[in-house]
């Protein structure tokens, strides 16, 4: 079953997404009633597909935080998540979007993201394990460069992260998926709600960054939605481009050469992914 095009929904389709809503409004007045990811009747049934429905359903990242967080509850609580999109270069990791719970606090971000986008060394390839659930418990970390993950994480509360990894759209891009302290009671079936999951998340998340972004009617800019991650001076040239000046214009306006402007404009399409000046002038044109 799926969502109707240009959000459209036919009479069975709103039907099934009052019925995700109400659930989520009696499941607040009372103890969290989990749905079963293996169905066993036609009214399970309904509910599960309603809920992955409602998150597919999403236009903008405003949306898709606000149903997964109205969704999680009833498929794999948690206390916080963070969706994370970047390329891997050069063996580190380079992160430039990011969706995440209201409860995620900026220091915490701060220590897990630099002001290049780049994290922490991390033991392993994330692009190899695309599509492989993970469930890490941060105290039992050893490796040395696991360690630094370890304490970042026990430094704020987090005591496990359950996460996968699916594909971008270009070579050695992922979109990481982490959900923070899962319950212990759903621990044998983390992952497998994880891999059900993530997927419609992924639908969501690729629909609300790709070319619908760049002209979205949403009353929050660009900058601080989608690329806080870009320092000053490359926020500041990124506006000048969105001007449609050159790099040479451009350097004769902030006082400084071409050639360094050349450099920022590298770090600017590597962080945002972008791949001519044209998508970072539409990027900045609402601002």
């Amino acid at each position: 079953m799926t969502v109707g095009s240009g959000g459209v929904f036919t009479a069975r389709q709103t039907s099934m997404l009052s019925l995700s809503q109400q659930v989520m409004r009696d499941q607040r007045a009372s103890e969290c009633q989990l749905l079963p990811v293996m169905p066993a009747d036609s009214h399970e049934r309904l509910m599960l597909v309603s809920a992955l429905n409602a998150i597919t359903s999403v236009k903008t990242i405003t949306e898709l935080k606000d149903r997964t967080q109205q969704v999680l509850p009833l498929l794999l609580p948690c206390e916080n998540f963070v969706f994370a999109s970047g390329r891997s270069k050069a063996h580190r990791i380079f992160i430039s979007h990011m969706v995440y719970a209201d409860a995620v606090t900026d220091e915490c971000l701060r220590d897990i993201i630099g002001r290049d986008g780049m994290i922490p060394p991390v033991s392993i390839d994330l692009i190899e394990h695309t599509g492989r659930p993970k469930l890490t418990i941060p105290d039992r970390l050893e490796e040395p460069v696991d360690r630094v993950w370890g304490d970042i994480f026990m430094r704020h509360g987090i005591h496990n992260v359950a996460w996968i990894v699916l594909p971008g759209l270009y070579r050695n891009t992922f979109t990481a998926y982490f959900f923070m302290n899962t319950p212990t009671s759903i621990a044998h079936e983390c992952k497998l709600r994880m891999t059900i999951l993530a997927p419609y998340l992924h639908i969501a998340l690729n629909r609300a960054l790709g070319t619908k972004r760049l002209r979205r009617h949403d009353s929050e800019k660009p900058a601080t939605q989608f690329i806080s991650i870009l320092s000053s001076r490359e926020a500041e040239i990124a506006h000048w481009v969105a001007r449609g000046k050159t790099n040479w214009e451009i350097g004769q306006i902030l006082g400084i050469s071409d050639k360094t402007v050349k450099t920022h404009m590298q770090n600017i399409f590597s962080k945002l992914q972008a791949s001519s000046r044209a998508q970072i002038a539409a990027l900045f044109s609402e601002e």
